[in-house]
Protein backbone atom coordinates (compact mmCIF):
# COMPACT_ATOMS: atom_id res chain seq x y z
CA UNK A 1 0.00 0.00 0.00
CA UNK A 2 1.28 3.48 -0.89
CA UNK A 3 0.07 6.24 1.42
CA UNK A 4 0.75 9.96 1.20
CA UNK A 5 0.87 11.44 -2.31
CA UNK A 6 -2.16 13.69 -2.79
CA UNK A 7 -3.49 12.73 0.65
CA UNK A 8 -3.78 16.14 2.27
CA UNK A 9 -3.88 16.81 6.01
CA UNK A 10 -7.55 17.58 6.69
CA UNK A 11 -9.87 15.53 8.87
CA UNK A 12 -10.86 13.11 6.12
CA UNK A 13 -7.20 12.57 5.26
CA UNK A 14 -6.37 11.83 8.90
CA UNK A 15 -9.23 9.31 9.13
CA UNK A 16 -8.07 7.57 5.95
CA UNK A 17 -4.45 7.43 7.14
CA UNK A 18 -5.50 5.97 10.49
CA UNK A 19 -7.61 3.29 8.81
CA UNK A 20 -4.76 2.27 6.52
CA UNK A 21 -2.18 2.21 9.29
CA UNK A 22 -4.45 0.17 11.57
CA UNK A 23 -5.25 -2.32 8.81
CA UNK A 24 -3.60 -5.68 8.09
CA UNK A 25 0.19 -5.73 8.24
CA UNK A 26 0.79 -5.50 4.53
CA UNK A 27 3.93 -3.74 3.24
CA UNK A 28 3.55 0.02 3.33
CA UNK A 29 5.25 2.92 1.54
CA UNK A 30 4.88 6.33 3.20
CA UNK A 31 5.53 9.65 1.50
CA UNK A 32 4.44 13.27 1.49
CA UNK A 33 1.45 14.02 3.73
CA UNK A 34 1.53 10.59 5.38
CA UNK A 35 4.94 11.57 6.76
CA UNK A 36 3.64 15.01 7.74
CA UNK A 37 0.77 13.40 9.65
CA UNK A 38 3.23 11.08 11.39
CA UNK A 39 5.37 14.09 12.34
CA UNK A 40 2.28 15.70 13.86
CA UNK A 41 1.66 12.59 15.97
CA UNK A 42 -1.45 11.21 14.28
CA UNK A 43 0.09 7.74 14.27
CA UNK A 44 3.19 6.08 15.74
CA UNK A 45 5.74 5.74 12.96
CA UNK A 46 8.04 3.48 14.98
CA UNK A 47 5.31 1.05 16.04
CA UNK A 48 3.97 1.00 12.49
CA UNK A 49 7.41 0.22 11.08
CA UNK A 50 7.87 -2.66 13.51
CA UNK A 51 4.50 -4.16 12.55
CA UNK A 52 5.16 -4.68 8.83
CA UNK A 53 7.71 -4.19 6.04
CA UNK A 54 7.76 -0.43 5.54
CA UNK A 55 9.58 2.19 3.49
CA UNK A 56 9.43 5.93 4.19
CA UNK A 57 10.58 8.24 1.39
CA UNK A 58 11.05 11.77 2.80
CA UNK A 59 12.80 14.72 1.24
CA UNK A 60 14.87 16.97 3.50
CA UNK A 61 11.88 19.06 4.60
CA UNK A 62 9.80 16.05 5.59
CA UNK A 63 12.80 14.48 7.34
CA UNK A 64 13.35 17.68 9.33
CA UNK A 65 9.78 17.50 10.64
CA UNK A 66 10.09 13.81 11.52
CA UNK A 67 13.35 14.31 13.43
CA UNK A 68 12.50 17.73 14.87
CA UNK A 69 15.65 19.27 13.39
CA UNK A 70 16.19 22.16 11.01
CA UNK A 71 16.18 21.50 7.30
CA UNK A 72 19.67 23.00 7.06
CA UNK A 73 20.94 20.42 9.56
CA UNK A 74 19.42 17.61 7.51
CA UNK A 75 20.99 18.90 4.30
CA UNK A 76 24.30 19.54 6.08
CA UNK A 77 24.69 15.90 7.15
CA UNK A 78 22.27 13.72 5.24
CA UNK A 79 24.04 10.49 6.19
CA UNK A 80 23.64 11.25 9.89
CA UNK A 81 19.97 12.17 9.38
CA UNK A 82 19.31 8.91 7.55
CA UNK A 83 21.03 6.85 10.25
CA UNK A 84 19.10 8.66 12.99
CA UNK A 85 15.75 8.08 11.26
CA UNK A 86 16.42 4.37 10.74
CA UNK A 87 17.53 3.95 14.34
CA UNK A 88 14.69 5.98 15.84
CA UNK A 89 11.82 4.61 13.75
CA UNK A 90 13.17 1.10 13.09
CA UNK A 91 12.32 0.70 9.42
CA UNK A 92 13.69 1.47 5.97
CA UNK A 93 14.18 5.09 4.87
CA UNK A 94 14.92 6.52 1.45
CA UNK A 95 16.12 10.11 1.87
CA UNK A 96 15.56 11.88 -1.44
CA UNK A 97 18.12 14.39 -2.65
CA UNK A 98 21.44 14.58 -4.47
CA UNK A 99 22.38 11.85 -4.09
CA UNK A 100 19.43 9.93 -2.69
CA UNK A 101 20.31 7.57 0.17
CA UNK A 102 18.61 4.44 1.45
CA UNK A 103 19.13 2.29 4.53
CA UNK A 104 17.30 -0.14 6.79
CA UNK A 105 17.73 -1.50 10.30
CA UNK A 106 20.91 -3.55 10.50
CA UNK A 107 21.85 -2.76 6.90
CA UNK A 108 24.38 -0.50 5.23
CA UNK A 109 23.65 2.60 3.18
CA UNK A 110 23.02 2.55 -0.57
CA UNK A 111 23.69 5.65 -2.65
CA UNK A 112 21.65 6.49 -5.75
CA UNK A 113 23.74 6.54 -8.92
CA UNK A 114 21.16 7.92 -11.35
CA UNK A 115 19.35 11.20 -11.68
CA UNK A 116 20.18 14.90 -11.64
CA UNK A 117 18.68 18.08 -10.22
CA UNK A 118 16.39 18.03 -13.28
CA UNK A 119 14.39 15.52 -11.20
CA UNK A 120 13.66 18.19 -8.57
CA UNK A 121 10.20 18.83 -10.01
CA UNK A 122 6.82 18.64 -8.31
CA UNK A 123 5.34 15.16 -8.60
CA UNK A 124 8.64 13.39 -9.25
CA UNK A 125 8.74 12.06 -5.69
CA UNK A 126 5.22 10.70 -6.15
CA UNK A 127 6.45 8.86 -9.25
CA UNK A 128 9.34 7.35 -7.31
CA UNK A 129 7.00 6.30 -4.50
CA UNK A 130 4.63 4.64 -6.96
CA UNK A 131 7.49 2.64 -8.49
CA UNK A 132 8.55 1.56 -4.98
CA UNK A 133 5.03 0.34 -4.25
CA UNK A 134 4.80 -1.53 -7.56
CA UNK A 135 8.08 -3.36 -6.95
CA UNK A 136 7.19 -4.26 -3.37
CA UNK A 137 3.85 -5.62 -4.61
CA UNK A 138 5.86 -7.91 -6.92
CA UNK A 139 7.79 -9.34 -3.98
CA UNK A 140 10.92 -7.22 -3.59
CA UNK A 141 12.07 -6.31 -0.11
CA UNK A 142 11.55 -2.69 0.88
CA UNK A 143 15.22 -1.70 0.72
CA UNK A 144 15.78 -3.47 -2.58
CA UNK A 145 12.60 -1.93 -4.02
CA UNK A 146 13.72 1.52 -2.95
CA UNK A 147 17.15 1.08 -4.51
CA UNK A 148 15.82 -0.31 -7.79
CA UNK A 149 13.18 2.44 -7.92
CA UNK A 150 15.87 5.10 -7.58
CA UNK A 151 17.77 3.60 -10.46
CA UNK A 152 14.75 3.10 -12.72
CA UNK A 153 13.33 6.57 -12.11
CA UNK A 154 16.69 8.22 -12.76
CA UNK A 155 17.35 6.11 -15.82
CA UNK A 156 13.90 6.80 -17.27
CA UNK A 157 14.55 10.52 -16.74
CA UNK A 158 17.84 10.25 -18.62
CA UNK A 159 16.16 8.39 -21.46
CA UNK A 160 13.43 11.02 -21.65
CA UNK A 161 16.22 13.60 -22.13
CA UNK A 162 13.91 16.54 -21.48
CA UNK A 163 16.35 18.51 -19.35
CA UNK A 164 14.85 21.37 -17.38
CA UNK A 165 11.39 20.76 -18.85
CA UNK A 166 11.28 17.18 -17.58
CA UNK A 167 7.91 16.21 -16.10
CA UNK A 168 6.75 13.16 -14.13
CA UNK A 169 4.72 12.12 -17.19
CA UNK A 170 7.94 12.00 -19.23
CA UNK A 171 9.54 9.70 -16.66
CA UNK A 172 6.50 7.41 -16.55
CA UNK A 173 6.40 7.25 -20.35
CA UNK A 174 10.03 6.06 -20.47
CA UNK A 175 9.82 3.65 -17.54
CA UNK A 176 9.27 0.54 -19.75
CA UNK A 177 12.47 1.35 -21.65
CA UNK A 178 14.40 1.66 -18.39
CA UNK A 179 12.94 -1.66 -17.22
CA UNK A 180 13.98 -3.66 -20.28
CA UNK A 181 17.55 -2.38 -20.37
CA UNK A 182 20.18 -4.89 -19.37
CA UNK A 183 23.61 -3.84 -18.20
CA UNK A 184 26.73 -5.82 -17.40
CA UNK A 185 25.91 -5.76 -13.69
CA UNK A 186 29.28 -4.23 -12.88
CA UNK A 187 30.66 -0.73 -12.67
CA UNK A 188 33.95 0.63 -13.94
CA UNK A 189 33.93 3.14 -11.11
CA UNK A 190 36.49 2.47 -8.42
CA UNK A 191 35.94 3.40 -4.79
CA UNK A 192 36.02 5.96 -3.43
CA UNK A 193 34.42 7.92 -6.23
CA UNK A 194 32.98 11.40 -6.58
CA UNK A 195 29.24 11.87 -7.09
CA UNK A 196 28.40 14.92 -9.15
CA UNK A 197 25.24 16.49 -10.54
CA UNK A 198 25.50 15.76 -14.25
CA UNK A 199 23.33 17.53 -16.80
CA UNK A 200 20.65 15.37 -18.39
CA UNK A 201 21.38 14.19 -21.92
CA UNK A 202 19.95 16.67 -24.41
Amino acid sequence: VVLGPGLGTNGLSVDLAKKVTKGPGRPLVLDADALNLAAEGFFDLRALGKSRPMLSTPHAGEMSRLLGESKSNIIGDRLAALREAVERFEHCFLLKGTPSLISNTGRGILVGSQGTSDLAVGGMGDTLTGVCGALIAQGLGVMEAGAVSLYLTGRAANLAARGASLTPSDVIRWMPDALIERGAGTSELGFPFVFYDADAAR
